[in-house]
């Protein structure tokens, strides 16, 4: 991954002047507290493969442990997939069923965000004050890049309700610490289909840059059906679907964001099309940004892609 500089508050303001609502509300989350941060920060000094970030309080020693992952006791089987609990569908056999939710509960609303634990992996959950468990909720799995979970977090909450995701459930890893461990993804998505009432329609994959690897494997191997929606965001690797939209009983929807990174942009595209995948006009992504990594108005693009998605 190809570090850029950082853009300051000025710079985001660029973003306010093109998308009044938009660019507004991103220069809330990433200024607010009095300091700059970024999607992907190069200025810190920060090795990707092993930094944490500062604003989680984590410590290299104490943080989660990226070697070991999952607890595999407790974290789901990588070769069985989901549990017992979700079935396929047994008209179509898809898996979680089409037009069902998780039927989960016990969990609370948690605004501002709160860190879980599931098994060994600690992740950001976000539940809007919104959330009933009366009523299926969308829920988005994230991986964010060498910004951390926490910022990642804070541009979700500034940026998602002015792109239509304010209901949304947002359950963020970091991605550097989980860097190519889709299957911590996994343990995180059934942890909180669990605990929560999740639409199983209407669930959600987002990858930043660090988290591209981890996100690829998540979404396009060891949960394809559960996702109906999946951009891969400042990508840094590719990778192709396991199965095609025939074998997965619906056809999911994908895209890439490049943030300069055309060539991996274009295989995994490439593949999602073949797979049969649904993919908007722009795929990958050519919009403003798509040629910078880290880029807030691709960011935003990202975001945009969700609204309306389902897997049927």
């Amino acid at each position: 991954m190809t570090p850029h500089a950082l853009r300051s508050c000025d710079t985001l303001g660029v973003v306010r002047n093109r998308l009044p609502i938009l660019g507004l509300t991103l220069l809330l989350a990433a200024c607010g507290s009095g300091t700059i941060r970024d999607f992907e920060d190069a200025a810190s000094g920060r090795d990707a493969a092993t930094a944490r970030d500062a604003a989680t309080g984590w410590d290299a020693a104490t943080g989660p442990d990226a070697a070991t992952g999952p607890d595999a006791a407790t974290g789901p089987d990588a070769a069985t997939g989901p549990d017992a609990a979700t079935g396929p569908d047994a008209a179509t056999g898809v898996v979680p069923p089409l037009g069902g939710s998780s039927g989960g509960s016990g969990g609370a609303t948690l605004p501002s965000g709160q860190w879980q634990t599931a098994g060994s992996v600690s992740y950001l959950l976000i539940v809007p004050s919104s959330y009933s468990q009366s009523t299926p909720s969308r829920l988005m799995i994230v991986y964010s890049g060498t910004e951390g979970a926490q910022t990642m977090g804070q541009n979700l909450l500034g940026a998602g309700p002015s792109v239509g995701l304010g209901d949304v459930i947002f359950a963020v890893l970091d991605g550097t610490t989980y860097y190519g461990n889709g299957q911590a993804g996994a343990t995180v998505l059934d942890d909180v289909r669990a605990r929560y009432n999740i639409d199983n329609d209407r669930t959600f994959l987002l990858s930043e840059s660090a988290g591209t690897s981890a996100g690829l494997q998540l979404g396009l191997q060891l949960r394809q059906s559960y996702f109906a929606a999946y951009w891969a965001n400042d990508v840094n690797a590719s990778a192709t679907p396991t199965k095609t939209a025939a074998q997965l009983g619906f056809a999911p929807w994908g895209n890439a964001g490049p943030g300069g990174d055309y060539a991996d942009a274009n295989a995994i595209v490439s593949g999602m099309q073949t797979a049969g995948y649904r993919l908007p006009a722009d795929a990958p992504y050519s919009g403003t940004g798509a040629d910078t990594h880290g880029s807030p108005q691709q960011f935003l693009a990202a975001l945009q892609f969700y609204s309306g998605k389902s897997r049927n």
